[in-house]
C-alpha cells in the first residue's frame, strides 16, 4: 500500500510568481536543491512542490505528477507488476531525474484519466530544518505525507477502481452533489486513505479541469495560523475558490485560494485522522460542508 503522498510536480507558466506565492502567503521554505526547478519545502523532507517551467504554448498550470511513497523495493516492484497487469505504462526514472527528486529510485505512470503519478522509495534528505520565511510554526505532515491531492476523473469509477485495486488505497467517503447546472450530471467526489491516519490522501473528482488538479491541500498547526494566512490572501487581492468553512467528512476547517496559474490550495487545519482503518466504515455524503466554504470557479 502507498505510505502517502510525498511531492507534486507543477508545470507552472511563471515560476517566479510561484516562489512569492509559495514563501510569502502559504510560508513555505525555499529549498536549497541545485537545478532548474523551484523546491518548496514545509517540514524536514528535502522538498515537497518541485515547480518547472512549463514548455509549450501559454495555458494554465498544470500538476504534472503526483509523487507517492511506496515504502521499500519490494513493495515498489509489487506496485509495478500490478501496475503493467492493469495494463499501464510505467518507465523507471533516469538517474538524473530520481536526483532531481531527490529519491533513489522511481517509475512514472498514469491513471486511467491521464494524470500523471510517480512511486518512488529511498527519498534523501537534505538535512536543513523547516523554517518558513513568515513564522509559519510548522505543517502537518509526517508520518502523513505532505497533505493531499484532488484530481479530475470524469471516468470516475474507472479511476476509483485503478486506485484501490491496483494501488491498493482505501476508500473513506463518496460525496454526491447535485449538478453544478441544468443538464449537468450529479457531482461526484471518491475520498481514499493511505497507509496513514489521514482521512484522504486523495480525491477523485468526476469532472475535468484545465490543470489537471481540482486542488492541493497543506494542513497547518493552528486554527490562528489559518487565519493569518487569509488575511494574507486578502491583502495581496488573491481570488478565493472557497472561502472559510469546516468540511463534513475530514471535519477540516480551511479556505481555497487560488495561486499563480489556477491552481487551487486548500488551506487547512484540524484535519479527521483515523487511528484504525481495519474498523472503519466508508461513508457516503451528500453533503459537502458543514458551515461555510462559499465556493466560486476560478479564472483562468
Amino acid at each position: 500500500m502507498i505510505a502517502g503522498l510525498g511531492y507534486v510536480v507543477i508545470a507552472a507558466q511563471d515560476v517566479a510568481a510561484w516562489d512569492k506565492f509559495g514563501t510569502q502567503i502559504l510560508g513555505l521554505q525555499k529549498a536549497d536543491i541545485s537545478g532548474d526547478a523551484l523546491y518548496l519545502k514545509m517540514d524536514d523532507a528535502p522538498f515537497r512542490y518541485m515547480i518547472e517551467q512549463a514548455a509549450g504554448e501559454p495555458g494554465p498550470d498544470v500538476l504534472a505528477a503526483t509523487g507517492w511513497d511506496a515504502g521499500d523495493d519490494d513493495n515498489l516492484n509489487a506496485l509495478i507488476e500490478k501496475l503493467e497487469a492493469a495494463g499501464a505504462t510505467v518507465t523507471e526514472g533516469a538517474a538524473d531525474e530520481a536526483a532531481a527528486r531527490c529519491v533513489t529510485r522511481f517509475v512514472k505512470s498514469a491513471d486511467p484519466a491521464g494524470n500523471g503519478l510517480e512511486l518512488y522509495v529511498g527519498r534523501t534528505d537534505t538535512g536543513d530544518a523547516f523554517v518558513s520565511p513568515i513564522g509559519v510554526s510548522g505543517f502537518v505532515t509526517e508520518p502523513m505525507g505532505m497533505g493531499h491531492a484532488v484530481i479530475p476523473a470524469p471516468n470516475d469509477q474507472e479511476c476509483a477502481d485503478f486506485y484501490q485495486d491496483v494501488l491498493g488505497f482505501g476508500m473513506s467517503d463518496d460525496l454526491r452533489l447535485p449538478p453544478p447546472a441544468e443538464g449537468a450530471p450529479d457531482m461526484r467526489i471518491v475520498f481514499f486513505h493511505a497507509d496513514n491516519p489521514r482521512h484522504h490522501s486523495l480525491a477523485l473528482g468526476n469532472f475535468p479541469t484545465p490543470t489537471k488538479c481540482i486542488h492541493l491541500m497543506m494542513e497547518v498547526n493552528t486554527l490562528d495560523e489559518v487565519g493569518a494566512g487569509l488575511d494574507r490572501v486578502t491583502q495581496a487581492g488573491l481570488p478565493l475558490m472557497a472561502s472559510l468553512g469546516r468540511h463534513e467528512n475530514d471535519k477540516m476547517v480551511s479556505f481555497y485560494v487560488v495561486g499563480p496559474g489556477g491552481i487551487a490550495i486548500e488551506y487547512g487545519y484540524d484535519g479527521l485522522q483515523v487511528d484504525d482503518w481495519a474498523g472503519f466504515a466508508p461513508t457516503v455524503s451528500t453533503s459537502g460542508d458543514i458551515w461555510g466554504h462559499e465556493y466560486a470557479t476560478p479564472e483562468m
